[in-house]
């Protein structure tokens, strides 16, 4: 198997990355003759990094796949729908043997997009029934695919009240407070201005990917910091999974394609975990809503979002994990030949 992408990095905190990651991980595991090609960004899971321009032309690359002989599986970083279906159609000129694209979000694909992806003949990985539905007006069903996935449920566990308590004060928490936990960009596109209307009562907690550091919106970040219920958390944790595991609740407000991968993996993972997850209809999420600990959120309404989180933080029977156990990367594996 010859893998080729550009979103592969060290540090793995922001959702296309972590796709990347998690299933590259995985398949070098499971296809021992994977070879992994980067460029732009670079991981210990790449055996050959190299500077491509902006049309992926490249000698050494070219001779790499036709050396391989084999289906190459194209994994990359989301860009401009234009840029992104030019690189698709280009990479399946090279790729005789046939290619397989892995579109974590959904591009928004219009006119020459359109055309230059139907014309390219990859086969196209998506991670959302709701992407599949909208790629079928590009390409035939036949070079679809849609694929669970998006969680180690073996690192994301549920603990207990006692942990949950010593975590808290581990990371400068109050113990005796709901905490409303939201991981991901700090943006006005992904409606987190919405945690400006959670009650006092609650305290909140913004982790914000380091990737989009740069990106964040300082005039909502001072917002935020005003109220005395919200923290920010900005640089990179590596023990991600200790943040889900002290929270009472996942909040998730993001209404807009084009500001979170297909299937927010922040949810599954809060899941997994078994926290009650309030969530909008995005994406996959849709295929959530009226499962057990899942809660829908209409809207920003300030009562209405209050009186959501105190059902969820009251949720005794809560289990969510079960519902995201077949989402788990090592189930997925097969599905790439």
């Amino acid at each position: 198997m010859l893998i080729i992408s550009n979103s592969l990095t060290e540090k793995v905190d922001e959702g296309c990355l972590k796709v990347t990651y998690n299933l590259i991980k995985r398949l070098k595991k499971s296809h021992g003759g994977a070879f992994v090609i980067t460029y732009e960004r670079k991981s210990e899971l790449s055996d050959r990094h190299m500077e491509l321009n902006k049309l992926m032309l490249n000698g050494e690359l070219r001779s790499i796949i036709k050396q391989k002989n084999e289906k190459v599986l194209y994994v990359p970083f989301p860009a401009k729908p234009i840029a992104t279906a030019i690189r698709i159609f280009v990479m399946s000129l090279m790729c005789r043997n046939g290619l397989d694209v892995i579109l974590p979000m959904k591009i928004n694909a219009e006119g020459i997009s359109k055309l230059l992806i139907r014309l390219s003949k990859a086969d196209l990985i998506v991670f959302s029934k709701q992407s599949e539905n909208f790629y079928k007006s590009i390409v035939p069903k036949g070079r679809i695919r849609y694929i669970k996935t998006g969680v180690d449920t073996k690192k994301f566990v549920p603990v207990t009240s006692d942990e949950k308590r010593r975590l808290k004060l581990k990371y400068g928490l109050d113990p005796e407070k709901p905490l409303v936990l939201h991981v991901g960009h700090l943006n006005e596109g992904r409606n987190i201005q919405t945690l400006l209307n959670i009650d006092s009562e609650y305290q909140v907690l913004l982790v914000v990917s380091t990737l989009t550091k740069d990106e964040q919106n300082s005039e909502l970040r001072e917002k935020l910091l005003k109220k005395s219920n919200i923290k920010i958390f900005d640089s990179y944790i590596p023990e991600i999974e200790e943040i889900y595991q002290m929270s009472d609740v996942y909040l998730f407000p993001v209404t807009e394609d084009g500001h979170c991968i297909d299937v927010p993996l922040s949810c599954l993972e809060a899941a997994s975990c078994d926290l009650p997850v309030i969530t909008t209809d995005f994406g996959e999420m849709k295929e959530f809503i009226n499962k057990p600990g899942f809660y829908r959120m209409n809207g920003a309404d300030e009562n209405g979002l209050n009186k959501l989180i105190k059902s969820a933080t009251e949720d005794e029977h809560c289990s969510t994990r079960e519902a995201v156990l077949p989402y788990d990367w090592d189930n997925c594996i097969g599905d790439f030949s």
